[in-house]
């Protein structure tokens, strides 16, 4: 039996940036403990169905009846990422039934009365951005796209636009705000925005999602970002970052938040009293502020040697998140970098020894992983603006020729390291794609519909990287619609374990699980773990739920794997019949 704690993670859906990054700040900082992490998606509880794809999406929340004070020690809750489609009344009833259950609760990314928990400083970034934007830009008709006002985080952002707005004298009247949802899904919203505000300068996004719709409702009018409206958001996603232009935001760090989360955690299995505690969020400064792309920035001070510090920060933005001593090479080689190209400029000289010297140099700069730390296009557009400020300061022809055969030296080094990193993420893809695609055929390859056939399931979670899985049914499975409450039998059948790859069929006679020994009896691997735990339903069915290690290919398919086991368990049920 395995005897360590264990600590639930109850999130929306496994497969959302900002939810893997919570997760694995958690993982990461309980790495030396010995503490089980068991991660529960429960979808966004009470939405508003609009498409067909998220038709039964309602079955997540059936996870929900795994949950007992006498099988979690603790559970981590994102309680605003689940209740980001629904009213407040909706979430504190949640949340009430959550409290009931006698499990300690604690919040991350979500502030409500009387939970302990831990967020992000909602006000510095904002403050520092719209600075930038009055102060530094000049503008004024700046608009906000906020979310439901329940929202702490989210109110806390729209609280301080308010007061920036007011401390500058600026004008804010009602058709400069709107509601949003937290997702891409807002384009209607957007337009709204757009045709009521037909002069407006900026636009500040509650976060990185509702700006990612933007910019489609944008791209439809053929507005620029950065160009034509200045476009901030807030979490510093991924897809944020991936995007052109790219996008200013603030960065708020969901990796350091779930370490957060989990020190806390521990204090409070300790037997400390903790209460709410914020974490610091960061400005970065990127192209939808025209940061790069306004031609009126290119200015001398990128040449100034005093200025290397400030634009490397801007530049290689991700740095910034690391601690210790990681990444200090890029920043040593980037200074040496901008020295030696400053160097060049500055001599009266074209000295060809200089400009081996900084290929030597580029190639060293390139080794450290540097563009691990910024996004593409922000340093194609940096070196773009180095180079107009070079060629700005030669008056010979001949020195401008230099510069620009040296200019195109180095894109030549960022194109080929661009494509070899691009070129290794292809052959991933395809591997992880052909296993995929041959998911379906393997998991069904059984003539018999009896319990032996489960083990195609384990069989085939191993090819994803998996070694420990555990695959619980109902007795019979549960009809169960829209609305209705999900009522949960007291106990369930283990089909199948996979603990360290090795695969049991479990007999009838041990089969019996109380819900309450769901994540620790005898099957189950004494090591630690983190694992996920998904519900496995066919349209109205329910089966039951499945177990198994939380892994990168868990975090890129892992709803997808649980809809295909699924259906292979209805099959095997029609068989059995």
């Amino acid at each position: 039996m395995n005897n360590k704690k264990t600590v639930g993670f109850l999130v929306s859906g496994i497969m959302d940036e900002f939810t893997e990054l919570l997760v694995k700040g958690v993982i990461n900082e309980a790495s030396t403990d010995e503490v089980n992490i068991v991660v529960i998606p429960v979808k966004y509880i009470h939405r508003e169905v609009k498409y067909e794809s998220e038709l039964f999406d309602y079955q997540f929340e059936n996870n929900v009846a795994n949950i007992t004070s006498s099988n979690l020690d603790i559970l981590i809750v994102a309680a605003d990422c689940i209740g980001c489609l629904t009213t407040s009344e909706v979430l504190n009833a949640f949340m009430q039934d959550l409290k009931d259950k006698g499990v300690p609760i604690f919040l991350v990314a979500s502030q409500l009365p009387g939970y302990p928990g831990v967020i992000f400083d909602n006000r510095t970034g904002i403050i520092d951005g719209m600075t930038y934007l009055i102060k530094d830009l000049g503008l004024k008709k700046i608009c906000m796209i906020k979310s439901q006002d329940h929202y702490i985080d989210i109110a806390e952002r729209y609280e301080t636009y308010l007061e920036m707005m007011e401390f500058y004298k600026l004008e804010v009247n009602p058709k400069n705000v709107i509601s949003a949802p937290l997702s891409p899904l807002c384009r209607d919203e957007c337009a709204k925005l757009l045709d009521d505000n037909p002069d407006v300068e900026a636009i500040i996004c509650a976060d990185d999602a509702i700006a990612i719709g933007l910019y489609e409702e944008m791209n439809e009018r053929g507005l620029i970002p950065g160009k034509d409206i200045k476009v901030m958001g807030f979490d510093n996603s991924i897809k944020g970052s991936m995007i052109t232009p790219s996008l200013t935001t603030v960065d708020a760090n969901a990796k350091k938040l779930g370490a957060r989360a989990y020190n806390m955690v521990k204090m409070m299995m300790d037997g400390w009293n903790v209460s709410t505690a914020t974490i610091p969020t960061n400005f970065i400064i990127r192209d939808s502020f025209g940061s790069f792309l306004d031609t009126e920035n290119n200015n001398e001070n990128i040449l100034d040697k005093a200025n290397i510090d400030e634009y490397f920060h801007r530049v290689f933005y991700k740095y910034d998140n690391i601690s210790g001593v990681d990444g200090i090479e890029t920043l040593i080689m980037f200074k040496t970098l901008m020295n030696i190209i400053i160097d060049y400029v500055e001599d009266e000289q074209y000295i060809p020894e200089r400009v081996t010297f900084l290929s030597t140099k580029l190639d060293e700069f390139f080794k450290t992983g540097a563009l691990q730390y910024t996004d593409v296009s922000v340093l194609v557009s940096y070196a773009d603006r180095v180079k107009t400020a070079v060629m700005n300061r030669f008056d010979s022809y001949e020195r401008k020729v230099h510069a620009y055969e040296t200019y195109s030296y180095i894109m030549e080094k960022l194109v080929l390291t661009l494509r070899s990193n691009v070129n290794e993420y292809k052959v991933l893809l395809t591997e992880t794609s052909n296993t995929l695609k041959n998911l379906v055929s393997d998991t069904l390859n059984f003539t018999t519909g009896n319990d032996k056939s489960y083990a195609n399931i384990m069989y085939n979670l191993i090819n994803f990287g998996i070694v420990n899985a555990y695959l619980y049914l109902y007795e019979e499975p549960i009809t169960h619609y829209s609305g209705e409450k999900f009522v949960s039998p007291d106990y369930v059948l283990i089909k199948a374990a996979m603990t360290n790859r090795q695969i049991v069929i479990v007999p009838p006679e041990l089969q019996k699980i109380s819900i309450d020994k769901l994540y620790n009896n005898r099957f189950v691997t004494d090591n630690k773990y983190n694992m996920v735990l998904m519900p496995l339903f066919f349209h109205e069915k329910v089966y039951g739920t499945i177990l198994y290690d939380l892994t990168d290919v868990t975090f890129r398919n892992g709803e997808f794997l649980a809809n295909q086991y699924a259906t292979v368990i209805k099959v095997i049920d029609i068989m059995k019949k």
